[in-house]
């Protein structure tokens, strides 16, 4: 039998606090930050799509522990 269980990490992005109009991405598992981005971006969809490819990463080592 397969029990799906639903991916508990979730991508954010928003808007850099240190440089204004710029903007982070951070990856969260159950609401503590497992990774961020180490520099923001100069556009929203920028910063996702980096953060796109850290969230994939994370979600296959997650995978492959189950």
């Amino acid at each position: 039998m397969i029990t799906f269980k639903p991916n508990p990490h979730k991508l954010r992005v928003t808007p850099s606090s240190k440089e204004p109009g710029r903007f982070d991405w951070s990856i969260t598992c159950d609401g503590v930050v497992v990774r961020q981005s180490v520099r923001s971006f100069g556009s929203e969809g920028a910063s996702e799509a980096n953060g796109d490819a850290a969230f994939r990463e994370i979600t296959s080592r997650w995978q492959s522990a189950r």
